[in-house]
């Protein structure tokens, strides 16, 4: 195999020679003789840099440190999950697996005196003797292995987890406070919403992917608080952010505070059932908890909040709810108004329309009525216009004598103005319908209407014929 000459490398290496490795567990056989001293590193196998790292790994220790969860295997034995006595602010802190045997732990029962559960050294700080070594995984490379090989010390922790729960939430009764479901306020309008998170784990991530998109749109506005939730600082820091929480209450009026954390074993939600804790959460506004999984036991964090779900992404899918439930409303508010102006419109123009009907057949009476009074009088007008003009246009004039004359009676004059009888009497008789003007009794008899003009005016009266008979 060629190899290609990097230049200056050798000088962001160490002067003195790798210690002699020494190979375990069916590795390179150990080197026959001494490595020469070089000032310069010397080119090693792999094999030989993991058997010098075994041989550096080995060995045992005392820790002081903090126990984040403790949980049982398949196998024999329990393992702890170590974390620093004494938090500092980093985003990924250091981690160790310790492997507790059953052997080991009956060593233990025999130095305390009593029996002895694992589960009770969650969120304690202890003092623990370990061995290490590296240990070559299939598919896994290189890791750290520890087992527990003695317990020097332990902090005393208050009481057991369900224990503790009862005696905050019976302290919490006694004092008149009022916490749970009671003091959940359906918000109108979400829009500031405070969650109280870990730096480290998924439950901050589950809770974004639900309400990021209305983050984006500009329907919630996110406060990401964070806090430490497992180790003996978890219950200072939970406190901590839960002030923060009230201090943004007091300024922008929360919609709601999440409390989220991922699953874990039952020990390691100790923090949660603190009286101190519990008194904080009381004073957050819309508390919604949501811890663990499905199975994880109840805290009493879960009692005093407004709201409990099993999941941070439960937790989510509330305020999300929320959201859309708001939308909702708005819409039905805005068809509602958009129907009650329409009838309000509809019904205003129907009583319009009817008013201007009302108006309208007055209007048409009295148009009629009056066109009846002016058709009356123009035919009237016209009537009495059309008598004149047959009239001034007729040389006949009827006596007013309806009776027959003998031969040898002298029959008066009428324009004799002294004959009392044509002084006042008819001058003119006309039928109606053809303008006939009558010169005797008999034609006068057969109209149906005659009109009679007087040296003072027209009138018209109806005439009912009769047949003339012989007597």
């Amino acid at each position: 195999m060629r190899y290609r000459k990097i230049p200056g490398w050798r000088a962001a290496l160490p002067a003195a020679p790798p210690p002699r490795p020494f190979i375990e567990d069916g590795g390179s056989q150990p080197l026959t003789r001494e490595l020469p001293a070089a000032t310069e590193a010397t080119t090693i196998p792999l094999q030989h840099l993991l058997a010098s790292l075994r041989q550096q790994m080995k060995g045992d220790h005392v820790v002081h440190a903090s126990v984040l969860s403790v949980e049982a295997t398949t196998r024999d034995g329990f393992v702890l999950l170590l974390g620093e006595a004494e938090p500092a602010s980093r985003s990924e802190p250091p981690r160790l697996e310790a492997h507790l045997s059953e052997d080991q732990r009956a060593i233990i029962e025999a130095e305390l005196g009593r029996a002895f559960d694992p589960f009770l050294l969650a969120n304690r700080r202890i003092e623990v003797g370990l061995r290490t070594s590296l240990k070559q995984r299939f598919s896994r490379g290189a890791t750290v292995q520890a087992k527990v090989i003695g317990l020097t010390a332990i902090s005393e922790f208050p009481i057991e987890l369900e224990i503790q729960r009862e005696e905050v939430l019976r302290l919490l009764r006694i004092g008149g406070v009022r916490f749970g479901p009671s003091t959940w306020k359906e918000p109108e309008e979400p829009y500031h919403v405070a969650v109280i998170a870990s730096e480290v784990g998924d439950a901050l991530r589950d809770v974004e992917y639900v309400l990021k998109p209305f983050e984006t749109l500009g329907l919630l506005l996110i406060h990401r608080i964070k806090g430490t939730f497992e180790g003996p600082s978890a219950e200072r820091s939970l406190i901590e952010a839960m002030a923060k929480a009230e201090a943004l209450h007091a300024e922008h009026g929360l919609s709601a505070t999440l409390v989220v954390r991922g699953g874990g074993p039952a020990s390691s939600f100790s923090p949660l059932n603190a009286w101190a804790t519990a008194a904080a959460a009381r004073r957050l506004p819309n508390l919604v908890v949501g811890v663990g999984h499905a199975a994880t036991p109840r805290t009493v964090l879960d009692d005093v909040a407004g709201r409990s779900v099993p999941t941070p992404t439960a937790a989510a899918m509330l305020i999300r709810d929320l959201v859309r439930g708001t939308a909702l409303r708005a819409e039905q508010a805005l068809a509602a108004l958009e129907r009650a102006i329409h009838e309000d419109i509809e019904q205003e123009a129907r009583r319009a329309l009817a008013r201007v009907m009302a108006a309208y057949e007055d209007a048409v009476r009295l148009c009629v009525a009056n066109a009846e009074q002016q058709l009356l009088k123009l035919g009237l007008t016209v009537e009495r216009s059309l008598l004149a003009s047959i009239a001034s246009h007729s040389e006949v004039l009827v006596a007013t004598e309806m009776t027959a004359v003998g031969d040898d009676e002298h029959a008066a004059d009428p324009h004799d103005a002294q004959d009392p009888l044509v002084e006042g009497g008819l001058a003119m008789v006309i039928e109606a319908e053809t303008g006939f003007v009558m010169t005797t009794a008999a034609d006068a008899r057969l109209a149906s209407r005659l009109i009679l003009q007087f040296s003072d005016g027209l009138m018209g009266v109806w005439n009912h014929p009769k047949s003339i008979t012989t007597h």
